[in-house]
């Protein structure tokens, strides 16, 4: 069902004759060790990704490949958010207690160069990663500044490079990070493990009638422990039916973002955004932070409606007058089922409305059993997203001007 991913050109450079290899006199090379670029934003990824990030993925057999580990030599690129996840590819997931995830700010540099991320200090911007498995020998393992950890039982072991709105096009300006195996009896370098395919780049099915039609918009926090999850994220949801002659919409009180590293300290997140994805997962609208419509009282308020009605033309004149945000929909190519992901990442330590402060809504859980632990409008106030869905008629005649929540007091 996947598209093609389209080619890059990874301009990978081979090591050194004075590497550390057990190959003799003759060097150990390492190139195209990265899959294709996946996109979010060209429906040929699934799992609901973020429209504006990209993500590069090697896999390896670990079963094939035992007593290996591998080190990443890259540069820091010029973008809002990097980070490696590894996974194990079988269950799309991790459950390693160690570390799987390593973000942009906690990478230490390697020697005489800098951590754009934290610092606009000019320099290098060269760092080494290392992905070990969690009976890695100390002798390995010790003094290593960056490592990311795969549980020893794992078969395939996934790597994710996540970029979010790369600049100076999407490698951020640099060329793409080098893989090398690491021999973790000997500690050598040795020729990185050929490529398997990720689950990654195959389908994934929903239950069917996973999508039901419902007038209240109720977001709830996300479970997503499967999925290659992103390890410093958290989302929000709901998921409903969009019919062709009714709309949605929802919002919610904007959290601050940096416009530059100097206020990554000082923004209540480094990045936040609404996706819409459809009943396939993949996903065909967003809007991301810098992008945003905020209204004089802080909020962010968003359409979504279906670009065929024939209301629609009417529908999207009032929403640009209402000064909505539009996600314009496409029922007859992508479907009637929608998922609305309002996506949270890298919160402020201090702040206040954080989504780690409900419950996760999964399979098996009842959010109307205690709704405050649930329900993000109800546990967040103002900055919990919360919508509903009205004809589009009905949005016409009130010229957009939809109740969606109590008014506060003064």
């Amino acid at each position: 069902m996947l598209a093609a991913a389209p080619a890059v050109a990874f301009g990978i450079a081979a090591c050194s004759d004075d590497d550390n290899n057990d190959n003799g006199n003759k060097p150990v090379e390492y190139t195209d060790m990265w899959g294709d670029v996946l996109r979010g934003d060209n429906m040929t990824l699934q799992f609901y990704p973020d429209h504006f990030a990209y993500y590069w993925e090697y896999t390896f057999d670990a079963e094939k490949n035992p007593d290996l580990g591998l080190v990443i030599e890259g540069e820091f690129p010029d973008s809002r958010f990097l980070s490696y996840n590894v996974y194990d590819d079988d269950e799309q997931t991790s459950y390693c207690e160690r570390g799987f995830s390593l973000m942009d700010v906690d990478i230490v540099p390697d020697e005489g160069s800098v951590n754009p991320f934290l610092t606009s200090a000019a320099g290098s911007r060269k760092y080494t990663i290392h992905i070990l498995p969690t009976d890695a020998p100390a002798s390995v393992s010790n003094g290593k500044k960056n490592i990311v950890w795969f549980d020893a039982d794992v078969k395939k072991v996934c790597t994710i490079l996540r970029y979010y709105i790369p600049e100076n096009g999407i490698q951020g300006g640099v060329g793409m990070p080098v893989i090398k195996g690491l021999d973790l009896k000997t500690g050598k370098l040795v020729a990185t493990p050929e490529r398997e395919m990720s689950g990654l780049r195959g389908d994934m099915q929903l239950p069917a009638a996973a999508f039901s039609s419902t007038p209240n918009l109720l977001f709830f926090r996300a479970p997503f422990a499967f999925a290659y999850p992103n390890g410093p994220a958290e989302y929000c949801y709901t998921r409903n039916v969009l019919e062709p002659e009714n709309v949605m919409v929802f919002n919610f009180k904007a959290p601050s973002y940096p416009k530059n590293v100097g206020e990554f300290a000082t923004a209540d997140m480094r990045y936040w955004s609404v996706c819409v994805g459809n009943s396939d997962t993949y996903t065909p609208l967003a809007i991301s932070d810098y992008q945003t419509k905020i209204d004089a009282d802080g909020f962010a308020n968003y359409i979504l409606a279906d670009k065929n009605a024939p209301d629609y033309a009417n529908v999207k004149a009032v929403a640009e007058a209402a000064g909505y945000n539009i996600l314009e929909w496409n029922g007859q190519e992508w479907g009637d089922g929608v998922m609305v992901l309002y996506r949270n990442m890298v919160f402020a330590d201090d702040y206040p409305h954080s989504l780690r402060k409900l419950d996760p809504v999964g399979p098996g859980v009842n959010p109307m059993e205690n709704p405050a632990k649930y329900i993000c409008v109800l546990g967040l106030g103002q900055w919990g997203a919360t919508g509903k869905k009205i004809s589009a008629a009905d949005f016409i005649a009130a010229n957009g001007k939809i109740q969606l929540r109590q008014p506060q007091a003064n």
